[in-house]
C-alpha cells in the first residue's frame, strides 16, 4: 500500500534539520519510501495536506503507562513518600486487567498528542502489550524488576522475575513490527547490586535494552556514595552494567565525568524535566551531557508525577529550565530540543529506525494543523522548528500514522472506543482508591 502525503510543510528532524516548504512524503507499507519537494511516481492513496506540518512522531523515552490510574494521588510530596506511601500500596492492589485499562488510557492520551512511541517500565506486561496492540501505538515495554515489600509476593524475587521478563521478551519482541521489549530493573536502591550486574548480562546476552532509574535524587546519590564505591554510574561501569544497551531515566545527580561514561557506552538518557521539577529533585545537567555527546531523549515519567503525558510540555520546558538554571539563553537551542523529542530520542532508546522523516525509516508520522495564530509569522525554514518548540501544543495534532497505518484522524482514534475506555478507567480507579 502506497500512501502519498502531499503539500505539507515537512520538518524532517534529520541531522541538517531540513525543512521542505512544501514537500511530499510517500509511505509504502510500514516505511517511508520518498521524501522530497515533489513526488512524481505511482501511489494508491493521496492525502492533501496543505496548511499542515508533517514531522516524525514524538518519542516518550520514559513513562509508567498504567499509572494514569493514580493521577493526582501523589501530588506535592517528595519521591520517598511518593513511592512508599502513595504508589507502592496502590500497585499492590492492581490486576492485569487494571494495568491494561490504565495503559489504554495512556496510549489514548499520547497518540492524540502526537506521541507515536513510548518506553514503558511497569508490571503486568501482558496487559501492556494488549493496550499497545489495541490502540496502534509503538511501545518499548521493559517489565519492571524490583525487590520491595508488597511487590515481591506478586512478582517473585529479582532472579525469578528476570527469567519471567526474558521469556516475555522472547515471545513479544517485534510483534506486528511495533512491539519492542527490554528489561526494567527499577533502580540501584530497590535491587541488590549483584542483581543489576546479572540483569545487564542477561540483557546483553539477548540483545535487549535495559531501562533503569539512575541518580534521580540527591539523597539517592549521597546514600550510594557513602558506600565508598565511587559514583553510582562509575560503579555500574566497573561492574559491566553499561555493556548492555542502557536507557538511564533521570540522571539528575550524576557526578562530573559520569557523562563521559554514558558516551563511551552509548547509554541513552531519558530527561524528564517536569516530573523532576514537580518532585523537587533538581534539574538534570543535559547541556553537559549533550556537549559530551550523550544521546538524550525526553520523557514525561508517569501521570502520577507529571500529571499528564503531553510531550509538547517537556519539549518546551527542557530548554527553558536549562537556560534559567545556567542563566545562559544560548544553551539548548530549539533545534536541539526538537531533536531530543524525535531523532536523538530514538537513539537514546536504541531505536535506529524511527525519529526522522527519511527514506527507509519506519513510517511514524504526525500531521499538525498550522493554519493557526501560534504559527505566524513563518518566513524562514527555522521558524517552523522554533514554533514547534515554543508555540505548538497537542491540540494542533490532527493525524497520526504509526508503522505506516493511520491511527488518529481529525483528532480521533481509529482503533478504539475512547469513551468506553474512559468509563472503564473510572470504575477501576474508584475500586483501587476505596478505603
Amino acid at each position: 500500500m502506497k500512501t502519498l502525503l502531499s503539500g505539507a510543510v515537512v520538518v524532517t528532524c534529520n541531522e541538517s534539520h531540513n525543512v521542505l516548504r512544501p514537500g511530499d512524503v510517500l509511505i509504502e507499507d510500514d516505511r517511508i519510501a520518498f521524501v522530497g519537494p515533489k513526488y512524481e511516481g505511482d501511489y494508491d492513496q493521496k492525502v492533501h495536506l496543505g496548511g499542515y506540518l508533517l514531522m516524525p512522531g514524538l518519542i516518550n523515552a520514559h513513562t509508567h503507562s498504567s499509572m494514569t490510574l493514580f493521577r493526582s494521588k501523589a501530588d506535592d510530596v517528595d519521591l520517598r513518600t511518593f513511592l512508599q506511601e502513595r504508589v507502592w500500596p496502590l500497585e499492590a492492589k492492581l490486576t492485569d486487567e487494571d494495568a491494561y485499562v490504565g495503559s489504554l488510557l495512556s496510549a489514548i492520551e499520547m497518540l492524540k498528542s502526537g506521541v507515536t512511541c513510548y518506553v514503558d517500565m511497569y508490571f503486568f506486561e501482558e496487559g501492556l502489550v494488549r493496550a499497545a496492540l489495541d490502540t496502534g501505538i509503538r511501545a518499548v515495554i521493559t517489565p519492571g524488576i524490583i525487590e520491595v515489600p508488597g511487590l515481591v509476593k506478586a512478582l517473585g524475587h529479582w532472579d525469578q522475575r528476570t527469567n519471567t521478563v526474558i521469556d516475555f521478551c522472547r515471545r513479544w519482541e517485534n510483534y506486528t513490527g511495533r512491539i519492542h521489549t527490554g528489561l526494567g530493573p527499577h533502580a540501584p536502591y530497590t535491587l541488590p547490586f549483584e542483581a543489576l550486574k546479572e540483569i545487564s548480562s542477561e540483557a546483553k546476552r539477548n540483545d535487549l535494552p535495559v531501562h533503569i532509574h539512575l541518580v534521580e535524587t540527591k539523597e539517592e546519590r549521597d546514600n550510594f556514595n557513602s558506600k565508598g564505591l565511587g559514583s553510582t554510574v562509575g560503579a555500574l561501569e566497573e561492574a559491566g552494567f553499561f555493556e548492555a544497551k542502557v536507557i538511564s531515566a533521570h540522571s539528575v545527580w550524576i557526578e562530573e565525568g559520569d557523562e563521559h561514561i554514558y558516551t563511551r557506552h552509548h547509554a541513552g538518557v531519558a530527561h524528564c524535566p517536569i516530573s523532576n521539577a514537580k518532585l523537587g529533585v533538581g534539574v538534570a545537567p543535559i547541556n553537559r551531557m549533550l556537549s559530551a555527546g550523550v544521546n538524550v531523549g525526553l520523557g514525561t515519567d508517569s501521570a502520577a508525577s507529571n500529571n499528564n503525558l503531553n510531550l509538547w510540555e517537556e519539549l518546551k520546558f527542557a530548554p527553558l529550565i536549562a537556560k534559567a538554571v545556567s542563566q545562559n539563553p544560548l544553551v539548548i537551542s530549539a533545534e536541539q530540543a526538537l531533536w531530543m523529542a524525535t531523532r536523538l530520542g530514538a537513539m537514546a532508546i536504541h531505536r535506529s529506525d524511527i525519529g526522522v522523516i527519511a527514506n527507509g525509516m519506519k513510517a511514524d508520522v504526525i500531521a499538525l494543523d498550522i493554519d493557526r495564530p501560534e504559527f505566524l509569522p513563518a518566513t524562514t525554514a527555522s521558524d517552523y522548528v522554533h514554533h514547534l518548540v515554543y508555540s505548538a501544543n497537542k491540540d494542533m495534532v490532527k493525524h497520526v500514522w504509526v508503522n505506516g497505518s493511520k491511527v488518529v484522524e481529525n483528532g480521533q482514534l481509529l482503533m478504539l472506543d475512547e469513551a468506553e475506555t474512559i468509563k472503564k478507567a473510572g470504575v477501576v480507579a474508584a475500586r483501587l482508591l476505596e478505603g
